[in-house]
């Protein structure tokens, strides 16, 4: 570790990501962006190809068909998937792929590295006298830091994800999740993409323009802020000792203590807007919605249970079986 932490730190005067993770910063962007359309795309295949799903009413059976045969098709040629069109589609489907169309996102990342490296020196004199000895200790410092934060917004369109990015884009950046340096490797981005779907749905997400919490007013909006801090740090205090010959000064032991330490803070927000015309068309099916997708006849009890089951499975429309 301190061999690591001195090799990671003492040479960095423009600290960046690349330093430790090997990735520029253009790639960690590549590759969060990547994970996002990933989502995407498993959030569109999930919805439409489920048995739960087609079986509850909530994908018909030719939005269903449309569905298996991209998801087939998929699997040999990635590059397909850029000719799937939500219009396609009919009925609840249509809807619910229009609302994922509709959806804009913007990743906002604040990178801020700090180094610190820190010499300690010291050094002892010792003169022998016949009866006594006379000793001077010297101590210095040589203390460096520097630090870099970089701060910048990328937008995307979930349509545009699927339908104009070029698959070869994201060939080989699909990783996984990285303990260590956790910006560099996946961050789960399918829950975002998921929970927002679902709140935008199910739950009468509103915009955050809203003074008044009661009243719904703008598209839906959400944000996640994530927050990564790495720290590396290692001491090395090597020290030699003499042995004096004569009366005069000596050098009797000689050290230099050597810290050396990178802090590495990362936050990514990332905020997912509903447009005007994804908007609309969740109004015009949320009554629907609300009085659920499943019917059930019989009295209090039976409606009581349906409805119950129903709010279930609405929380599932995008999730694997």
């Amino acid at each position: 570790m301190v061999a690591l932490s001195v090799s990671l730190t003492a040479c960095a005067i423009h600290p960046l990501p690349d330093d430790v993770t090997g990735l520029s910063t253009y790639n960690i962007v590549r590759q969060i962006r990547c994970e996002t359309r990933q989502a995407v795309i498993g959030s569109l295949f999930t919805y439409l190809t489920s048995d739960a799903n087609h079986d509850g009413g909530k994908v018909d059976d030719r939005s269903r068909q449309i569905g298996l045969s991209f998801q087939k098709l998929y699997r040999t040629d990635p590059k397909s998937i850029r000719r799937f069109k939500p219009a396609a589609l009919s009925g609840f489907s249509q809807t619910v792929v229009g609302l994922l169309w509709s959806t804009g996102i913007a990743y906002n990342f604040d990178l801020n590295m700090v180094v610190v490296n820190n010499v300690e020196p010291s050094l002892k004199l010792l003169r022998t006298l016949p009866h006594s000895g006379f000793s001077l200790g010297l101590q210095g410092n040589f203390d460096r830091q520097r630090g870099n934060e970089r701060s910048f917004t990328i937008t995307d369109n979930f349509g545009s994800l699927i339908s104009n990015m070029d698959a070869r884009y994201c060939k080989d950046k699909l990783v996984e999740a990285n303990v260590v340096y956790p910006i560099a490797g996946k961050v789960g981005m399918e829950r975002v993409v998921d929970d927002f779907l679902v709140l935008a749905l199910f739950g009468n997400l509103s915009g955050g323009d809203s003074k008044d919490v009661t009243s719904v007013k703008g598209p839906p909006t959400m944000v996640d802020q994530l927050e990564f801090k790495t720290t590396i740090s290692g001491t090395v205090s090597p020290s030699v000792t003499f042995s004096p010959v004569g009366d005069a000064f000596h050098i009797s032991e000689a050290a230099a203590g050597v810290t050396n330490s990178r802090t590495d803070t990362h936050k990514l927000t990332v905020g997912l807007y509903l447009n005007p015309a994804g908007l609309k068309q969740i109004e015009k099916v949320r009554p629907d919605i609300f009085l659920g997708l499943i019917t059930a006849a019989g009295g209090p009890a039976e409606q009581g249970a349906a409805a119950a089951v129903d709010q279930f499975l609405k929380q599932k429309i995008f999730q694997d079986r």
